[in-house]
């Protein structure tokens, strides 16, 4: 395992644990899930290996940790709409899928943290339904499914939270600094990608030692974003 992790205050409001708790949560889920897909991008990789392998074992292992680790600790169960893996808590209420941000994730105040890439149809529905719930929250009409027929979304009341990432190399010191936060989207922007929130829960950043080059065949370092620092 990766040593010498740290945790720092993280740029938004206090009480993560509060916000956390509401949902059935705790922070140190979430501290799981990144410090072994961080390990993940770092071990294994060879000469041979496509130069986005670290990224894309990364995103894997985020998937399967954060679905490992809920299933295993609170009983939520793996929800795969169309390819598009989330973790479900029992009540069928709440699900979380993962998401890589832009440069202002895990900081307060806005704009709010864009997703990294276009949403894609199965997110855009996601994020359409907890629209449909939020007017639902706020009085408007909201006709709940009857799950007696067999064509009945046992889903409908299912909001979907996204845990964010950005992660980044300061050009100084060499550290990684990964931030996140779990957030509800409510809008997808005109270029396809998530660009607005209902709520923000900013979780502390993480930061890791350097990274170093690969081990014995490898020739190049892994590619990470880099920031003054």
């Amino acid at each position: 395992m990766i040593g010498n992790i740290q945790h720092q205050a993280g740029g938004g409001p206090e009480g993560y644990e509060t916000q956390l708790a509401a949902l059935g949560l705790k922070l140190e889920h979430f501290d799981q899930i990144l410090r072994v897909s961080e390990e993940a991008r770092r071990t294994g990789m060879t000469r041979d290996d496509a130069k986005n392998a670290p990224g894309s074992q990364d995103y894997f292992t985020r998937v399967r940790e954060l679905r490992r680790t809920l299933r295993t600790k609170l009983g939520w169960h793996p929800y795969d709409p169309m390819q598009a893996p989330l973790i479900v808590n029992e009540e069928k209420t709440v699900g979380i899928g993962v998401l890589l941000g832009d440069a202002r994730t895990g900081l307060s105040g806005s704009p709010h943290p864009r997703s990294k890439r276009p949403a894609g149809v199965t997110k855009e529905q996601a994020v359409a339904r907890n629209q449909d719930l939020q007017l639902s929250f706020e009085g408007l009409e909201f006709v709940e499914p009857d799950e007696s027929q067999p064509d009945a979304d046992e889903y409908a009341q299912m909001v979907t939270w996204y845990l964010l990432t950005y992660r980044y190399e300061a050009r100084k010191t060499g550290v990684v600094t990964v931030r996140s936060e779990l957030s509800l989207p409510e809008r997808v922007g005109p270029e396809g990608r998530v660009d607005s929130y209902q709520r923000r829960i900013l979780l502390p950043d993480i930061q890791f030692p350097g990274v170093k080059d690969y081990a014995v065949e490898t020739t190049g370092r892994i590619v990470v974003d880099v920031e003054e620092r």
